[in-house]
């Protein structure tokens, strides 16, 4: 991952801006104040549950809802950087059927099976990514609940890509300021994994 572009601006990642979109003050924890970034629950799980995964998606007949022979290329692991708007981003899968429409897969491990604002904004970063990468218009993205075995169509809408890309100066300027934010809900604070850090500076 890069730290700034060539112009000194610096790089906002897909995984910066779901946080920002989860707690203001829990990226400004991880960006300016360097406390250490958690583990994601991706890497915990490890190999196996991948593994485990790309058995279950090699005997299923259809694939994120499309039938296989729609399918033309499942790309893994696809990292992308736009040097333009300082942005980058690991898409887990991108999945490119035949008609030519791409389509970004995020996989998350969480317990409860519902898209949040957090987790479009992270796919909208991934569509504006892919956007520029292939010049296609990315329309829908797809997040993969693993544990309970569910697969969810996300609407991505060009006013959506034209907010994020708004808000990527927000996001500096939180990055590049000395004010600690507010946090967010305090609902969000039981599962933070920078709470203890947070919870100092109350």
């Amino acid at each position: 991952m890069r730290g700034s572009t060539s112009g000194g601006k610096p790089v906002i990642s897909a995984w910066d801006i779901s946080q920002y979109y989860y707690c203001k003050r829990k990226l400004y924890f991880l960006k300016v104040l360097g406390v250490p970034a958690p583990a994601k629950r991706k890497m915990e799980h490890g190999r196996e549950v991948d593994e485990a995964e790309g058995r279950l998606m090699a005997r299923r007949k259809t694939l994120y809802g499309f039938e296989r022979e729609e399918v033309a290329e499942i790309v893994e692991k696809l990292y992308l950087f736009d040097e333009e708007l300082g942005l980058e981003g690991e898409v887990d899968q991108t999945v490119i059927l035949k008609s030519g429409e791409v389509i970004p897969v995020d996989v998350k491990y969480t317990d409860t099976p519902t898209v949040q604002k957090h987790y479009k904004k992270q796919l909208t970063a991934y569509a504006i990514l892919l956007d520029r990468h292939f010049n296609t218009n990315v329309r829908r993205a797809i997040v993969r609940f693993v544990k309970q075995k569910k697969s969810v169509h996300v609407s991505i809408t060009w006013r959506d890509k034209k907010a994020l890309i708004a808000e990527l100066q927000n996001i500096r300027r939180l990055i590049n300021s000395e004010s600690i934010p507010k946090p967010a809900s305090p609902r969000k604070c039981g599962y933070c994994e920078v709470r203890k850090y947070c919870e100092a500076y109350r």
